[in-house]
């Protein structure tokens, strides 16, 4: 047990939580013993490797021991969320997108409707400058390192040119500014306030981005006998719940009276008074500079 004890902290395992069930074996008694004997540990590297990995249990059947199912959960492509990256404003043509996007009229008369159609403009507008000015930064990171890796077996056999040289010099400096910039985005959306950035550990950062859709994920659901593991299931069942829930009147035994509740009126008219530049302004410069407070995801900055 020592050993397999040094086995597990040498090599950092993990275990991957079971959904579903807390254990695994009985002695099928009329008071059984239950105890969890079965679990799947796995690296950091794996789990990185494989993000949306799943574990649920099956049914025992003539064993005692319950059968673990290890496989990946339903990936279903949501809609995709607007992320405002910090690192924007450093890049040359950011304030002539804002610019010429925030400018371009709006056919409203409510000042509130306007704010929102143009902060909806401005999300596809850097959406898609960011697209042409940055790009997929995972995957030129990748091409750059396989370009570069070609170069150095080339290197093994025969002498560089000059050209080849250039590259591999270019590529390096190019490698770097993509880690650079991919260990950024990481630490901005791991939401680890605590960590220093000179502390940040790429992995580490991308584990904690991804701890945040485990947590949100719902393997199963239970619709009275049944219980529902496909995710078309799932959303029939909660579609069926509130859609039941919401659309039904149910009659009332018994009803308040609400006189009898009574208490006086509070003094409301400070709502309609009106709001001043330098209240937004104040507002504005209270937001956490690198951090979404709304769902549009613009943030502070």
């Amino acid at each position: 047990m020592g050993r397999f004890r040094r086995f597990i902290n040498n090599y950092e395992l993990k275990e991957i939580p079971l959904l579903g069930r807390r254990y695994t074996w009985s002695n099928q008694q009329e008071a059984p013993t239950l105890v969890k004997l079965e679990r799947i540990l796995c690296t950091a590297d794996w789990e990185c490797m494989f993000p949306d990995c799943i574990l649920q249990s099956h049914a025992t059947e003539l064993s005692d021991h319950c059968p673990l199912i290890l496989g990946l959960r339903d990936n279903v492509q949501g809609k995709r969320r607007f992320h405002f990256e910090s690192f924007w404003i450093q890049l040359p043509g950011f304030q002539d997108t804002i610019t010429n996007s925030w400018n371009k009229p709006v056919h409203t008369v409510c000042p509130l409707e306007r704010i929102s159609i143009k902060l909806k403009r401005l999300t596809r507008a850097l959406q898609s400058w960011s697209y042409s000015q940055v790009g997929n930064v995972k995957n030129q990171l990748a091409v750059a390192r396989e370009v570069l890796h070609r170069l150095e077996i080339a290197q093994d056999s025969r002498p560089s040119s000059l050209e080849e040289d250039w590259l591999h010099k270019k590529l390096k400096h190019h490698c770097l500014a993509l880690a650079s910039l991919e260990r950024t985005i990481a630490c901005l959306r791991s939401r680890i306030r605590y960590l220093q950035e000179g502390d940040a550990n790429p992995s580490f950062f991308h584990l904690q981005a991804s701890c945040r859709k485990k947590k949100k994920f719902i393997p199963k659901l239970k619709n009275g006998d049944q219980i529902v593991t496909s995710q078309e299931e799932k959303q029939q069942v909660l579609h069926d719940y509130y859609d039941n829930l919401i659309g039904t009147v149910l009659m009332r035994d018994t009803s308040l009276d609400l006189q009898f509740f009574h208490r006086p009126g509070l003094d409301l008219s400070s709502l309609d008074a009106p709001i001043f530049d330098d209240e937004v302004w104040a507002t504005i410069a209270s937001l956490p500079p690198d951090r979404a407070p709304g769902p549009d995801g613009y943030t502070g900055r």
